[in-house]
């Protein structure tokens, strides 16, 4: 898979969180299952903050898929993603994910496919990206 990183900051913070990268996607991030869980290649626990983090951080120590929607929307109730890793899936049975989101200590995220489309439209929708 290729990997862009997204660093867009305003004031020293970043400007987007999970929930713009979603939307970037648009129907793909809908259609795909996802699983919620913390970053393996950091060894960090998921972490989040706002109204539905506490949903998501459920979520990522069940090891359950939720349907594209659902995320969008826990995106939406949350305020920031500090940690956390978001596989998506064509469908429930599949084992290997066609797209990985990265929220790195609230300093960056990666995106992990091997579709040029997404590469292309997050490049042209944010402004800091950068190849990994």
């Amino acid at each position: 898979m290729r990997t862009l990183r997204i660093y867009d900051m305003t004031a020293g913070m970043l400007d987007f969180d999970l929930r713009h990268i979603l939307a970037a996607l648009g129907a793909q991030a809908i259609e795909c299952s996802w699983m919620v869980s913390g970053v393996a290649a950091y060894d960090a626990a998921f972490d989040a903050t706002g109204g539905q983090a506490g949903r998501l951080e459920e979520l990522a120590t069940s090891g359950r898929r939720i349907k594209g929607d659902r995320l969008r929307d826990l995106a939406n109730g949350t305020q920031q993603v500090i940690w956390g890793e978001f596989q998506a899936y064509t469908d429930a049975s599949a084992t290997v994910p066609v797209l990985i989101v990265r929220a790195i200590d609230s300093s960056f995220y990666e995106v992990a496919t091997n579709d040029s489309y997404v590469l292309q439209n997050l490049r042209a929708t944010f402004r800091d990206v950068r190849s990994a």
